[in-house]
């Protein structure tokens, strides 16, 4: 519903891991005006379930990607205005990352997502929204609720992460633990 300023598709890393079922993952993001808040990006992934080998690149890609476009904002490139490509593009360190990431917050790759770095004026890092609310409170299950194909017990591994000028503004975090939709429960957050 809001205005798209731009869409980027990256391709995740996907290195060898030999006997291991895979497959090519990426990250779309799309970068919206959010009144209040202007530019905003919106990163959605879908990272590797049966490889964490490939799912610790990929985390450390997602990561790579946020810093990037942190560095991105807080030194532009030049703005053109002349209808070339090399007009301005929008560049926001405000982030919301989300998706299936296929592990739990007991995993090194969530670690690694929640990993400082130096954004020039200071650290930052990518927040996961339900601890911003809930401190160490457990997350709710999102996945194996209703359908036990990939295993017996119901697993949290559906993130919202937000980048630190989102995270304040966090109003709420849910988890529709009814709906039979999908195999994964959906996580909706709303940002004051």
């Amino acid at each position: 519903r809001l205005p798209v300023r731009r869409v980027e598709h990256h391709p995740l890393p996907w290195p060898a891991d030999a006997g291991v079922r895979s497959m090519p993952r990426m990250c779309t993001v799309v970068t919206v005006d959010a009144p209040g808040l202007g530019p905003v990006r919106v990163m959605t992934t879908h990272l590797e379930y049966y490889s964490p080998v490939q799912r610790m690149a990929q985390a450390r890609a997602l990561r790579a990607l946020h810093q990037s476009a942190c560095a991105l904002a807080a030194a532009p490139p030049a703005a053109d205005e002349d209808g070339s490509p090399f007009r301005a593009k929008p560049h926001t360190p405000h982030a919301v990352l989300c998706g299936d990431f296929n592990l739990g917050a007991s995993e090194p790759e969530y670690e690694v997502i929640r990993q400082p770095f130096d954004a020039g004026a200071g650290e930052a890092r990518l927040h996961d929204a339900w601890r911003v609310m809930h401190g160490e409170a457990p997350h709710p299950p999102t996945f194996r609720l209703f359908d036990r194909t990939y295993g017996p017990d119901p697993v949290a591994c559906d993130f919202v992460f937000l980048s630190d000028g989102l995270a304040p503004r966090l109003k709420s975090i849910a988890v529709d633990t009814a709906t039979r939709v999908s195999d994964h429960q959906p996580v909706a957050i709303e940002l004051a």
